[in-house]
């Protein structure tokens, strides 16, 4: 009898495990909650991707594993990051899960779209649950657009990559000497580490040397931008009212140069948008003794 007793009780632990396993429903992504840009250098592109999983069994559930792939347009792999601790998520319950992904700067700018200044992915995810002893594979694709546009405005009209400039002044000189106006030059040059397609239209600026305001400048053309265009040169052209005064006047000529400082904003449009921003710079007028006798 007691032999029978355990070969049925036996049996119906059996059934029991198998109905758990039968009626285990699959985890499921509930939701994608945001994807932030947390940085944007020259060589890689740091994200925080956030989503939601949900258990929607009567008995909690272990995630034993997902692995997430960003995906291009083009269905190419961008990017990948994968769970690494298991997660315990409640019964009818969700948990929201953080990942950090890194991109390839340089290809990933390629997809930015014109008109909204968003970077078009698919995400796809691949993990495992377990639920009183049986587990489950599940998988995932949503397509998903980043919003861009804060970074590119950030990076562009700041003229900065990695905390260093990007515009470089590569000499300041003296172009034209006249009785009542004449003109600097200053030339420069602007790297685009990231890969970026942008004009830079504009820069009217004031020039002020020995703390006097002294003129006013401009571009002398814009410069067009892409991501095959990694430097590029241009001029600044300033016109300066009595020149001779203004050299006179400043203490230390005898060295052979002059500082000065260019205040001014730089008119930028990059992917659609335009963006005007404040930017200045200093540097040293290279001066001939016999500039002061003309």
């Amino acid at each position: 009898m007691n032999k029978m007793l355990t070969i049925l009780f036996a049996c119906l632990a059996l059934l029991s495990l198998s109905g758990c396993k039968f009626l285990f429903k699959k985890p499921v992504l509930e939701k994608i909650h945001d994807v932030k840009v947390l940085s944007l250098d020259p060589d890689k592109t740091e994200l925080e991707l956030t989503l939601s999983v949900h258990n929607p069994n009567a008995y909690k559930l272990k995630l034993n594993s997902l692995d997430i792939t960003l995906l291009s347009p083009k269905r190419e792999k961008i990017g990948s990051a994968f769970l690494k601790d298991e997660v315990l998520i409640p019964k009818k319950r969700s948990n929201a899960l953080t990942f950090r992904i890194s991109l390839d700067t340089r290809s990933t700018v390629k997809t930015i779209n014109n008109s909204d200044q968003k970077v078009f992915v698919y995400i796809a995810g691949s993990g495992r649950g377990k639920v009183l002893g049986a587990s489950k594979k599940f998988e995932f694709e949503e397509p998903f657009e980043i919003d861009v546009r804060e970074q590119i405005q950030r990076v562009v009209a700041g003229f900065k990559a990695d905390g260093n400039d990007i515009f470089k002044v590569k000499r300041s000189y003296v172009s034209k000497l006249g009785l009542t106006e004449s003109q600097i030059r200053v030339d420069f040059i602007i790297l685009n580490p990231y890969g970026l397609k942008f004009n830079f239209n504009s820069f009217p600026a004031t020039i002020t040397i020995g703390d006097k305001e002294s003129g006013s400048g401009n571009l002398l053309q814009k410069l067009s931008f892409d991501e095959k265009i990694y430097s590029q040169e241009g001029t600044m052209v300033f016109k300066i009212n009595n020149w001779k005064a203004i050299v006179n006047a400043v203490k230390g000529v005898l060295n052979g140069e002059i500082r000065y400082e260019v205040t001014g904003r730089v008119q930028i449009d990059a992917y659609g948008i335009q963006i005007e921003r404040p930017y200045s710079y200093s540097d040293m007028i290279a001066i001939n003794i016999s500039e002061l006798v003309f």
